[in-house]
């Protein structure tokens, strides 16, 4: 399989395509990107005009707002490429319904991928396993404790293994994350990024914390300027802006609660499974398939995870709820 055949949200050309309506008419929820971005400042000139120069300042401000030393990194997929390498064959862990890149990274460096619906206990663990866990889950949602995902990982210590865990989307729930707690010398991984949270994705501007020699396996890796200086300038601001973190996380819980109760209106889910950032609904598979068609005619672009018969819709902008609850109600 190549990467071109894993799908990924905002491939919103595809879909401009596919139904033959103007960009400009999309309401794209297909990403789990913010809707509120932070308020990029503008950026001096000198900043444009150097190299980008090792001064720490963006460190910092990480280690700040993480509560432990993070390696920047160009965006957290460039993490998910890199790290299968790192590691001689072995079993990794994969939740079944998962970040498609994981399984495809992981297999690609000949590594054997087991599927679990919940973490494995230390009876199933196998030396050297590797058990990476999504936190909050995408799609499902599922959020896992500090001290759950600590347990686990001395039991994968005991084994010689390691635990990596993908924080994407955690900002909005700072007291669950795992990046207080790590220890230099624990077998554990955790990547942040600020894509999702502060509406950046398009900096690509990510973390990579936890064990420091691995981290210092992907630095090398890294080379020279492998992150703008506009990116880590930007980065830097975004991270200790307190006042903006605050409002940003009581404005997505409660937008979420709005489309969550919004959803539940119109669509007969199974169940719905809710973060700060995305509403996904389990439905039968035609009905699946029946509602993304049929959103997708009215310029409303979501994912669908056909395999797991799962829609997830990520927040519509302020001023575009409407068209959600219009598109919703000619079908519902």
């Amino acid at each position: 399989m190549n990467c071109s055949a894993l799908q990924h949200g905002g491939n919103l050309n595809a879909a401009v395509k596919s139904y033959g309506i103007p960009r400009s008419s999309w309401l794209d929820l297909s990403t789990g990107i913010s809707p509120y971005v932070w308020p990029v400042p503008p950026i001096p000139q000198e900043i444009w005009q150097r190299l980008p120069e090792a001064d720490g300042e963006l460190e910092q401000a990480a280690l700040h707002y993480y509560g432990s030393p993070a390696l920047p990194i160009p965006g957290s997929q460039w993490a998910i490429q890199q790290l299968p390498p790192l590691f001689t064959p072995r079993r990794v862990w994969i939740a079944r319904e998962s970040y498609e890149e994981y399984r495809h990274r992981w297999q690609l460096s000949g590594h054997q991928v087991c599927y679990y619906d919940t973490l494995p206990d230390s009876e199933s663990l196998r030396q050297s396993d590797v058990v990476i866990v999504i936190n909050p889950s995408n799609p499902t949602a599922t959020l896992y404790s500090p001290k759950t995902l600590l347990c686990l990982a001395q039991a994968l210590e005991c084994h010689q293994g390691w635990l990596i865990v993908d924080e994407a989307f955690m900002d909005a729930t700072p007291t669950c994350s795992l990046t207080p707690h790590l220890q230099p010398s624990q077998p554990i991984l955790v990547l942040r990024s600020i894509g999702k949270f502060f509406g950046l994705a398009g900096i690509r501007l990510g973390f990579v914390l936890g064990n420091i020699n691995i981290r210092q396996q992907l630095l090398e890796r890294l080379g020279p300027w492998a992150i703008s200086h506009p990116t880590a300038w930007l980065g830097a601001q975004a991270l200790r802006d307190c006042l903006w973190h605050q409002h940003q996380r009581l404005r997505l819980i409660k937008d979420a609660e709005r489309l969550h109760n919004l959803l539940t209106r119109y669509i007969p889910a199974e169940r719905f499974d809710i973060t700060s950032l995305f509403v996904s609904a389990i439905l039968p598979l035609d009905q699946c398939q029946f509602w993304f068609e049929s959103l997708a005619r009215q310029a409303v672009w979501i994912r669908r995870f056909p395999n797991w018969h799962r829609l997830r819709f990520g927040l519509p902008i302020p001023n575009r709820w409407e068209k959600l609850e219009a598109a919703l109600s000619t079908l519902g």
